[in-house]
């Protein structure tokens, strides 16, 4: 085997064109998000998949948060004097969760903090997502299911306590008719999050097309994620 057969071709690059960053959406996120996450989900699995549909989801989002917001030179300028580079933070990603993931009724500031807080953060940071104070009598703990309906009138899940039934379960909505008295629950469902995730990317492409201020925003991030360190 050469060399040649082992370097990959490097999909972001430097100065991309308006062509470049559409190209590489259409030929090289969107085909991606398909084979690492579209196979979770299509052919349809019984069980499985909600760790890694999640994660795999929320990580490309940190991705498309940084190029939508862009790179700014008073970020820039500040990371270098901390020394620590943040070109994806958490604020960029909610910012574009808000703008192109919908509808914004599902997606409220409420419902993204809790998406973030509780599964993005978990999930990347400590295996599983995590759990959160709801107020001083119970927590918000965390909930998976598949299907592609966001609301439930009663599911009945499998727990580490047994089979529990849940009432009035909601796409991204605190489900308060809890059958535990320690805990509410956040629930996601991943064929939803996968759906409204694509939706995304396709509106934001569409966008980035025709706004010169979303492809400088756009150059700025890549340029940064490119220089060698």
């Amino acid at each position: 085997m050469g060399i040649l057969d082992i370097i990959p071709k490097m999909a972001l690059k430097r100065n991309m064109t308006k062509d470049d960053m559409v190209e590489f959406i259409d030929k090289e996120l969107l085909p991606q998000v398909e084979l690492e996450i579209g196979n979770w989900i299509h052919p349809r699995k019984r069980q499985g998949g909600y760790f890694v549909v999640t994660r795999q989801i929320l990580c490309m989002v940190d991705f498309l948060g940084a190029v939508y917001s862009g790179y700014t030179k008073s970020e820039k300028k500040r990371d270098q004097k901390d020394g620590i580079e943040r070109i994806a933070k958490t604020e960029k990603a909610k910012n574009y969760i808000a703008k192109f993931f919908k509808p914004n009724s599902t997606y409220n500031k409420v419902a993204i903090d809790n998406l973030y807080d509780i599964y993005r953060h978990g999930l990347v940071h400590v295996y599983q997502p995590r759990v959160l104070k709801f107020n001083s009598r119970r927590a918000l703990q965390w909930f998976f299911y598949r299907g592609q309906k966001r609301f439930y009138k009663r599911m009945a899940v499998d727990t580490p306590q047994g089979k529990k039934v849940f009432r009035d379960v909601g796409y991204l909505q605190v489900v308060f008719k809890s059958p535990s008295k320690k805990y509410y629950f956040f629930p996601i469902g991943i064929d939803c999050l996968y759906k409204d995730f694509v939706n995304s990317v396709k509106l934001y492409r569409d966008k980035l097309k025709s706004t010169k201020s979303l492809q400088r925003r756009w150059r700025t991030t890549v340029n940064a994620i490119c220089k060698p360190r």
